[in-house]
């Protein structure tokens, strides 16, 4: 028996969601999958080295669709992941962290990203702004 962590948001707007996946479970590998032919195949891997993936989430920050996500180790970063102009695109919401939990909230028009920071033990909110 395998577990795996797995969220859904269509990110690239083609009106099927993707699906965004730890492998195996707190593993080392992040997928994107998308709708293929019938059967979902894997379209994009988190190409940073991690260990202890254990955040994620499919949501809409700044009107796009997008996930976020988090690695305890290594790098310990947090991120966000959108599709733009027909490719991926990974920012950076802070390294050094940790994030053991993550969840984004949209209140009375401004946006967060609400963070369990494991290595900085710390709770954390990063407001999101538009660029």
């Amino acid at each position: 028996m395998r577990f795996e962590k797995t969220h859904l948001a269509d990110i690239d707007g083609d009106g099927n969601e993707e699906i965004m996946t730890i492998e195996p479970f707190h593993g080392n590998t992040i997928h994107v999958y998308k709708l293929k032919d019938g059967k979902y195949e894997v379209d994009y891997t988190y190409p940073n080295e991690i260990d202890f993936a254990h955040a994620l989430v499919g949501t809409h920050l700044t009107g796009k669709p997008c996930f976020v996500a988090g690695i305890r180790r290594v790098n310990c970063e947090a991120f966000v992941l959108t599709y733009e102009d027909g490719d991926y695109k990974v920012t950076t919401i802070e390294t050094g962290i940790g994030p053991a939990n993550l969840d984004v909230v949209h209140h009375h028009g401004r946006e967060f990203v609400f963070a369990a920071n494991h290595t900085k033990n710390e709770a954390a909110i990063y407001e999101v702004k538009e660029d």
